[in-house]
């Protein structure tokens, strides 16, 4: 089932114990998903949009930063209850790209050890303008120091 059923789906979402949504293809062509904070009103659940496109030439790392800060925030939600459901059209290159990108720079991981631990749950398939962005990522934060190393 595509993801964005599921984002579209608020009592399932609700039952899940879904408390944050990060939609990593906010818009309304057939590429994205149509959904946004009015659409969660009322709901108890905490929306953030990302305007991705799923295309090479996007530059997605420009959001991962405010991706990863939305989904610490998230996490520690009710004292570290909140359960985030990050998702995109097909949950296939946007949103893992992004869940990637938050193993990298909250939890060290480098990018392979990352893309590994998503590819378990889940079959997924960046792009290669995201892959790229993820090698880039993992190239300045092994020059900060700030990975894991084995």
């Amino acid at each position: 089932m595509a993801l964005r059923f599921v984002a579209q789906n608020v009592m399932r979402l609700q039952r899940l114990g879904v408390t944050h949504i990060l939609n990593t293809a906010e818009g309304n062509s057939f590429m994205h998903v149509n959904t946004n904070a009015e659409f969660y009103a009322g709901t108890g659940i905490t929306y953030h949009g990302i305007k991705a496109n799923d295309t090479e030439q996007f530059n997605l790392s420009a959001f991962f930063e405010e991706g990863a800060d939305f989904i610490d925030k998230a996490l520690a939600h009710a004292n570290g209850k909140g359960k985030v459901y990050v998702h995109c059209r097909e949950g296939y290159s946007r949103s893992p790209t992004m869940v990637i990108a938050y193993l990298m720079l909250r939890h060290k991981m480098d990018v392979r050890v990352a893309t590994a631990t998503v590819r378990q749950k889940r079959e997924i398939g960046p792009n290669d303008g995201f892959l790229r962005q993820l090698c880039q990522l993992n190239e300045k934060l092994a020059k900060e120091g700030k990975l894991k190393t084995k």
